[in-house]
This record gives C-alpha cells, structure tokens and sequence, in this order.
C-alpha cells in the first residue's frame, strides 16, 4: 500500500521548489507533478486545483510562522527585546527554510486575502505588541499601524533585495545590523 502522506509531502516540496525557482505563473501541474514524480492526476487526489495547493502551501506556512511570532510578542520581556529577537526569528526562519521563507515572502500579497479574517496573523501579532508598548510608555506615542509597518518593512524589504540579489548576504549575516535599524525607529 503507498503512503499518501509522503506523497502529499513530496508534492508540496515540490511546488514549493517550483514557485520560488519559477515565479507561480510560470508553473503548471505538470510541472509539479513531473518534479514530484508523479503523475499529474495524483495532484487532484489532494487538492482540488492548482490554486488550492498554492492557498494550502501559504496558509499552513504562513500559520507556523504566526505561531513563532506569536510566542515573541507575547513573552514577558520589555518590547525592544521581544522585538530584536523577532527579528532574530525572522532571519533563523529564512536559513532554517529557505524554500518556504522566499515562498512566504514573494507570495504573500497574493495569498493574504485567502487568510481567514480571524487568523492572527503575524502582522496583527506585532501590531497588538506595538499598540501595547505604545500604551505602556515603553516607544514613543504613534499610530501602531504606521510603527508596525515601519519597522516590518525595514526586514522584509531587506528580505524581498536578498531574495531578488540585490543584497547579496543572507538575513543571518546582517540580523544585527536589522535589529540597530529597527531600535533606531524606536528611539525617542
């Protein structure tokens, strides 16, 4: 008897590998199925579409993520320390994963609108943790929503440059250096 867990596993390795190699437009599920060594009709035993398996890859991704996010922002310790290790969590992730880091980050404005309105997602996590540190005294008075998307995008854009080679270091190399610039947004 075949094991349909390993399949479906190899199959989302495989379209993981694809995407980020190929961009999601420029892979069929032939592509996929021929890169998991199946047959494309197999892909259909477990998801009903093409989309569907891009929309399941993105969402279990994105909700591993969350709960990572959510174990920082939600710990004991003052918001500039649970933030410089997000951001240390955030440049582990990208080296313990590459494939679903760069997946993640490419794919995300595509599939945000597939996540359920409920979800925490990690950016709501931060913000939640901005808006409290805000309230607390702990950074300098703003709008969350603006602090949030300030010190985000300090990382992900540096992400999005590594990701598309124009930075040419691995998030690893420069996490210190992200976590100054994001304390550095946190300055009174």
């Amino acid at each position: 008897m075949r094991d349909g867990a390993e399949t479906h596993q190899r199959i989302r390795r495989a379209a993981l590998q694809l995407f980020v190699a190929r961009g999601i437009d420029a892979v069929s599920v032939r592509d996929i199925a021929e890169a998991a060594g199946v047959r494309p009709s197999t892909l259909y035993v477990h998801w009903p579409s093409r989309d569907a398996l891009i929309t399941e890859l993105f969402a279990a991704g994105y909700a591993a993520y969350g709960k990572r996010v959510a174990e920082i922002t939600t710990g004991p310790a003052p918001f500039r320390a649970r933030f410089a290790d997000l951001v240390r969590l955030i440049c582990r992730f990208e080296s313990e994963d590459e494939t679903l880091f760069t997946f993640l980050l490419l794919t995300q404005h595509r599939n945000l609108a597939h996540v359920p309105d409920d979800a925490e997602t990690p950016i709501e996590l931060i913000q939640r943790a901005v808006a409290a540190a805000i309230a607390a005294g702990e950074i300098p008075r703003g709008e969350p929503a603006l602090v949030t998307a300030a010190l985000v995008g300090i990382v992900l854009q540096t992400a999005t440059f590594h990701a598309y080679g124009r930075i040419r270091k691995r998030m690893t190399e420069m996490t210190e250096e992200l976590v100054t610039l994001c304390l550095k947004v946190l300055a009174p």
